[in-house]
């Protein structure tokens, strides 16, 4: 049975004509309410690390000052610029055109990345709680327009500040060109942050933009709106979109969330880093290797945990790619290739197979000093 063969099988039935027992009986906490699966948790906790991993960025970079964009100025063009209403006024006056992209990419990058990070964690937190709907419905924004922003500012930053300027319209996914422009605009982002081997343009696209089989499109359309009109979403008679859903219904949603959401939010951090990487280059790199390290022990331990019916071509290629440079890391930092018995430890602190705990400490200890303080 297909992936939405089966969400319809539950999300589309009528509770008065097939009602039956729930048979995912530990869907409800001690309060009778709907509580996760604890199947569920290496895949919530992988999300969350990843959205962890991405605050912290944006953290940082605002109390180190990254986001703040500085260019030489004379005397004189400091002077007009103090006398302009916004410094976009002063690079019209002043022809500096060459500034406005920069200065955009620094304004619009933590803004974007801050409202991105906050759907994503209400979403992560609204399906912890069994409100699913909610947590599909607040998806289809980051997945599809934070993310497609991010992508072109990292393809073609001129470009994007040139249209931003003069008509944001023009940024406005219908300009696109459908599928196959999602594909190539993602294909290339790949290209730019050394993703090839892992992540697959297409799939990217299909989940994001397809209302298909196996893709967020539809379902988060379902969850936003009561009737839908599309071929592939088409609301049934005497229905009305996933108001009805049970507990067995809640269950298919869940596995289905949590079977792509780690690809989706690891795609994201990875371009997310890019772009940070263009502003501020100061990143530690023994940080980002430890980072990387937690999020590869963490994809492997989470795709333990989708059921066989969940699985796709795309993802198997990912975990398989993500364990084999998984493996070569350790190898080339003089341990061992990582078991399962060390995947746990790897994922809480970093640690490789069989480090001793005085060298992941002293390694944390130097991250705290050389981070900037908490405000």
């Amino acid at each position: 049975m297909t992936i939405l063969n089966h969400l319809r099988r539950f999300l589309k039935q009528l509770w008065w004509r097939r009602a039956r027992p729930a048979t995912f009986p530990a869907l409800r906490g001690p309060d009778g309410r709907a509580a996760m699966p604890e199947r569920f948790d290496e895949s919530h906790q992988l999300c969350y690390l990843n959205h962890d991993v991405m605050v912290e960025l944006l953290r940082s970079g605002e109390l180190v000052g990254a986001f703040e964009y500085r260019f030489p100025l004379n005397e004189a063009e400091a002077e007009s610029l103090r006398a302009a209403a916004d410094v976009f006024e002063w690079i019209d006056q002043e022809s500096r055109y060459e500034e406005r992209a920069p200065i955009l990419r620094a304004t619009v990058f933590p803004a974007l990345l801050s409202d991105l990070l906050h759907f994503i964690y209400e979403a992560l937190q609204s399906a912890r709680k069994g409100k699913l709907i909610v947590a599909f419905a607040l998806l289809r924004k980051p997945l599809q327009e934070n993310l497609y922003l991010m992508e072109t500012i990292a393809i073609d930053l001129t470009g994007f500040s040139d249209k931003l300027a003069a008509d944001p319209m023009k940024l406005r996914l219908k300009n696109v060109g459908g599928l196959s422009g999602h594909r190539n605009r993602i294909a290339a982002v790949l290209e730019i942050i050394g993703e090839t081997d892992r992540f697959d343009a297409g799939y990217l696209a299909q989940l994001r933009y397809e209302k298909c089989e196996d893709g967020f499109d539809g379902i988060c359309n379902l969850a936003m709106h009561l009737f839908t009109e599309h071929d592939a979403i088409r609301t049934d008679k005497l229905n009305i979109n996933f108001i009805f859903s049970d507990l067995n219904a809640k269950g298919t949603q869940w596995a289905y969330l949590y079977s792509r959401m780690p690809y989706m939010l690891l795609y994201a951090r990875r371009l997310v880093e890019h772009v940070f990487s263009a502003i501020w280059d100061r990143t530690d790199p023994v940080y980002l290797s430890d980072m990387e390290r937690r999020l590869d022990a963490g994809t492997i331990l989470w795709w333990k945990s989708v059921d066989k019916s969940y699985q796709s071509s795309p993802l198997r290629r990912f975990v398989v790619a993500t364990r084999l440079r998984l493996r070569s890391r350790c190898r080339a930092a003089g341990f061992i290739s990582p078991r399962l018995c060390h995947l746990e430890r790897m994922m809480e602190n970093g640690a490789f197979p069989d480090e001793a705990n005085a060298t992941v400490m002293r390694r944390h200890a130097s991250y705290a000093r050389n981070a900037p303080p908490r405000g």
